[in-house]
């Protein structure tokens, strides 16, 4: 499917454009009444095309780019013009409802997390062999509902995805294995700065039962390519408490594969 980008300039009521496409302009007013119409529109943050500095920072500047006026928009991006074919179907997918994928091999697939994937990402951090590793994740809270309810994780995951996706175009996605369909855990990719180190940080958990069977190894395959197609970096890290013995193992087999890779380890009190 072929997703064309429009110049909002371009659109008018007498003409308006043929989906599957995405209207682009620098001002959410111009674009507002497109996207009161059903169409999807895209944010061209121009004034962040000279920025220097960090990713990290970079990252902050958009966050606190989005909150200014940009509440209900589809995306935001810096260089419209330089969206690839990928991304651009994300954008799309992301505007329809539908979950966004990421990548796909033998076993496993990698997608946009949705609500429904609140039972996993609920399981994943309940398991004490999963989150003695996890940094606590920042849920919502919701008047009535016990702190820990499945409610509050989909809660989560309907903002993350609200927020996340459509800004960054990069996040932390759900794993599924292709035989049964399921939602097995989740990995991905966020913008961080480790003393000193910036750059995309791989993160990933499965829920035990799937452990031992690879299928971490290729989700986490799906994402460095992606992170390849898409050019988004030329440093990946993998933090690793040195304890972990599965996941430094895990670390160690994609740094074999993969140049842009680098492991930190760390001891089990950072």
């Amino acid at each position: 499917m072929e997703i064309r980008l429009i110049d909002v300039q371009n659109c008018t009521a007498e003409n308006p454009p043929q989906t599957p496409c995405i209207i682009v302009g620098p001002s959410p007013e111009e674009l507002r009444p497109w996207k009161e119409r059903g169409f999807c529109v895209l944010v061209e943050l121009k004034a962040l095309q000279t920025f220097k500095g960090s990713e990290q920072e970079l990252a902050e500047r958009i966050t606190a780019q989005t909150r200014r006026g940009f509440e209900g928009f589809d995306n935001v991006c810096i260089h419209a013009d330089l969206l690839s074919e990928r991304e651009k179907l994300l954008m799309w997918q992301h505007h329809m409802g539908e979950p966004g994928t990421i990548g796909e091999s033998e076993r496993v697939f990698v997608r946009e997390s949705v609500p429904d994937d609140a039972f996993v990402i609920r399981e994943i951090y309940r398991d004490a062999r999963c989150g003695r590793y996890l940094e606590p994740l920042a849920l919502p809270q919701i008047p009535g509902v016990e702190d820990n309810a499945e409610e509050v994780y989909a809660e989560y995951l309907r903002l993350y995805r609200k927020y996340q996706y459509p800004f960054y175009g990069f996040g932390i996605w759900t794993v599924v294995e292709k035989g049964s369909g399921q939602a097995i855990g989740w990995a991905g990719i966020t913008a961080e700065s480790h003393e000193g180190a910036d750059g995309l940080y791989l993160g990933y958990a499965l829920l035990p039962a799937y452990w031992g069977q690879g299928l971490a190894l290729e989700a986490c395959r799906l994402i460095l390519e992606f992170v390849q197609e898409q050019e988004l970096t030329n440093r990946v890290y993998i933090r690793v408490r040195r304890d972990n013995l599965r996941s430094l193992k895990l670390a160690q087999a994609l740094r074999q594969e993969s140049k842009t890779l680098k492991i930190l380890i760390q001891t089990a009190d950072e």
